[in-house]
């Protein structure tokens, strides 16, 4: 009796409140009957569902990804993870792709069940599904930024509207914490005992560490500790140095400490500098590589990347030998040569002209989506413009009325707010409808110029680290392999590589740089 075929699957939302419309609901009963199609069973240990964020470059870590691949590897039976749609799974092309490799390797399939056109292996399915990330990701960029002006307009009130710093909880208005009653004076006296020279830095930890500031809660390091001895906050300040740049100096909460002795603590404590830097956030420029190549033979292992590093070979200490080395077997090739062997490969995938049309045929039926989009937000905006408009009229008329002379002033400040308003929603339907074409072929513009140049622009030092692995997950979405005599070479290579037609047979010389499975 042949062994039934297994299939998991994972229903996503990105957050807490989306919980409450449904949409969970619809997505199980799209993979339920997605799976009946397929034949397959799936086992009730075998479902993910729940509010999980998708944010770009969260995603290869995300718990149940990781939970999910486990589970396939334990059951060999499962053939499938039915996922309803692709910006339900995720929202990341370069993360897409990589994942669904992961699953790939293992003889486990991604499985779109509200579009069956995605699940074929022919090349405009391949393209309409990066297309459909493509189109996820923009929508969770724009997101972002209307995330972003929001918390701008908070900080400049004065609000802090990110999770309460340590020592503080929430207060009844939004964004303006409170001080916690118990953790505040306990964290107030040992910052006090330490501007005043009663403690060091690292007596006052060790006594906060003994209170009930951290009850129920792991005790802190000195890491940690600098960086709230250290956070302006304290003061009075509220800011924020990540996607939201802002400051300002008079923060609606109620300070621990005055901005003087924050000043104080913070001398204090660059007299205690830390020991290690930490990583580089935009990489080595010198080794562009870092972590972007598998040793082939320690695939499976946890550290099977190689990385570069200096060495000397222990006499002469003042010779140094550029190499990169892999983290599990520590075996080596120097940096020139993998620079060159890598940039070999990047130089042999090119788009033909008969390839650029076949793509744009593709590209228009899937580019659809993404304008419906943008005429929604237009059809919005247009509405809200109107309500304005009408609010703008009816304002004005009551500035004429004798009744309301005493709220005079304060008529017209309503009706110049509401103008500045209308103004600012008629640019930006302008600027959607503007950038509809231009956003078209700026994605053309950066996949085919950079595909034509890829060897050079690779390992350039004006590209990004970050920028650098997104277009290796575009390009190669397989990653890039090294085996075990030091030749590299990629698993799989994007649809916008393979729609190129090549007539005649490659050279013996170009076909050592063609695609194989990894390990044979």
């Amino acid at each position: 009796m042949a062994k039934p075929i297994l299939a998991i699957t994972n229903c996503r939302v990105s957050s807490d409140d989306q919980l409450k419309n449904n949409s969970l609901n619809k997505q199980r009963q799209s993979v339920l009957a997605a799976a009946e199609k397929l034949g397959a069973t799936i086992p009730e240990d075998g479902q993910w569902s729940g509010s999980v964020s998708s944010l770009r470059g969260k995603n290869v870590k995300r718990k149940d990804i990781l939970a999910m691949l486990e589970y396939c590897n334990k059951h060999k039976d499962v053939k499938y993870l039915i996922v309803d749609e692709p910006d339900r799974f995720m929202r990341s092309i370069d993360e897409a792709y990589y994942i669904e490799m992961q699953f790939k390797l293992i003889g486990v399939m991604v499985w779109y069940a509200s579009d069956n056109d995605l699940n074929s292996d022919q090349l405009q399915a391949k393209l309409m599904k990066f297309m459909k990330y493509f189109v996820a990701e923009g929508s969770n960029e724009e997101r972002q930024r209307k995330s972003i002006n929001g918390q701008v307009q908070a900080l400049r009130e004065g609000r802090y509207t990110f999770h309460p710093k340590p020592g503080y909880i929430r207060g009844e208005r939004v964004g303006v914490h409170e001080i916690d009653p118990i953790r505040g004076p306990l964290l107030k006296e040992a910052m006090l005992s330490i501007i005043n020279r009663i403690s060091t830095p690292t007596q006052a930890l060790i006594e906060l560490n003994k209170t009930d500031f951290v009850k129920s809660r792991a005790p802190y390091k000195m890491d940690k500790f600098r960086k709230i001895l250290t956070d302006p906050f304290y003061s009075g300040v509220v800011e924020s140095n990540k996607q939201v740049c802002y400051r300002n100096e008079q923060g609606l909460h109620e300070p621990l400490i005055s901005a003087a002795y924050h000043n104080e603590l913070v001398k204090i404590m660059a007299g205690n500098p830390k020991n290690q830097s930490g990583p580089r956030k935009n990489g080595n420029p010198k080794y562009p590589l870092n972590n972007l190549i598998t040793h082939d033979t320690c695939a499976h292992k946890q550290y099977g990347r190689v990385v570069g590093v200096d060495i000397n070979n222990g006499k002469n200490k003042a010779k140094i030998y550029e190499k990169y080395r892999c983290r599990a077997c520590r075996s080596s090739i120097p940096r020139e040569d993998l620079h060159a062997k890598v940039q070999r490969r990047l130089n042999h995938a090119f788009v033909s002209q008969e390839g650029l049309q076949d793509l744009l045929d593709a590209l228009e039926k899937v580019w659809s989506d993404k304008e419906g989009q943008r005429d929604q937000a237009s059809h919005r905006l247009r509405i809200k413009a109107a309500g304005l408009a009408k609010d703008i009229e009816r304002q004005v008329e009551a500035v004429t009325d004798p009744e309301n002379a005493v709220i005079h002033q304060e008529i017209l400040q309503a009706i110049k707010k509401k103008k500045s308003e209308l103004i600012g929603i008629e640019a930006e339907i302008e600027k959607l409808n503007r950038e509809a074409d231009y956003d078209k072929q700026s994605f053309l513009r950066f996949a085919f110029e950079f595909t034509n140049n890829m060897g050079t622009h690779f390992l350039s030092t004006e590209l990004s680290d970050a920028n650098r692995k997104r277009c290796k997950q575009i390009i190669f979405p397989g990653g890039f392999y090294l085996d075990t005599n030091q030749n590299v070479y990629t698993p799989e290579i994007s649809p916008l590589i393979t729609l190129a037609t090549n007539k005649k047979d490659l050279p013996k010389t170009e076909k050592s740089f063609m695609v194989r499975v990894r390990g044979l």
